[in-house]
């Protein structure tokens, strides 16, 4: 599923301190994935207009780059019984988005990610002549449980550690953005209620009085 850029850009808006753009480090030479086009355009200052956002930069990622974030993301936040696949969700999009805006955060983490999906589509190649959107579950797994844990392998640059962290932290911030992603952890808050408010419930109150008491204060009726 693809996702319009308002939506991406309500999403890196509740993200991220507006601040003022720059161009960001581009890879050098050959890439089996292509380079990215270079950051343009400027930021939105301090005060964006969510009522009409109009996206004052372009998206930058490679088609093929896309790709391989693409199965990341859908290995990171799979589809399960409860909820859809980080693709489902438009969430590579919103990584194309959060690495083309031209802020500060955001031109740190583009060298790092675009850096890493290169490595990443080159590791596949290399031990097991595919690409990484191309192979196998498991020997997606196998690649990435090397990086899951830092200094679990001395044989692992500590950048491509960093390159995961990070693209799971940006993937996972998309994810639980939406509505499917709210609804599986259970948030339930901006939620309208018809009628009279009823007030916390017994649960809350209980957890109330019991953090209450732990302070020496009483709940008053």
């Amino acid at each position: 599923m693809r996702v319009d850029r308002r939506t991406t850009l309500k999403w890196l808006l509740a993200s991220i301190a507006a601040g003022q753009g720059g161009c960001a480090h581009e890879q050098p030479g050959k890439s089996l994935l292509g380079t990215a086009a270079a950051v343009d355009g400027a930021g939105y200052g301090t005060d964006p207009d969510l009522s009409n956002p109009v996206v004052p930069w372009s998206l930058t990622m490679t088609d093929a780059q896309l790709r391989v974030a693409t199965a990341l993301c859908d290995v990171i936040l799979p589809a399960d019984e409860r909820s859809p696949a980080a693709s489902a969700l438009g969430v590579p999009d919103f990584i194309d988005e959060w690495i083309s805006a031209p802020y500060p955060r955001q031109r740190e983490d583009r060298e790092l990610i675009l850096d890493g999906l290169e490595w990443l589509e080159e590791e596949s190649r290399r031990r097991f002549g595919d690409g990484f959107a191309a192979i196998g579950g498991v020997q997606q797994h196998a690649l990435l449980d090397e990086l899951a844990v830092p200094g679990d392998d001395p044989a692992v640059p500590p950048e491509r550690v960093a390159f995961f962290r990070r693209f799971r932290y940006v993937s996972a911030g998309a994810y639980y953005t939406t509505a499917a992603g709210a609804a599986d952890v259970g948030y339930i808050g901006n939620v309208p209620i018809s009628g009279a408010y009823p007030g916390p419930s017994d649960a809350a109150l209980e957890h109330l009085a019991k953090v209450l008491g732990e302070l020496g204060l009483e709940l008053e009726d």
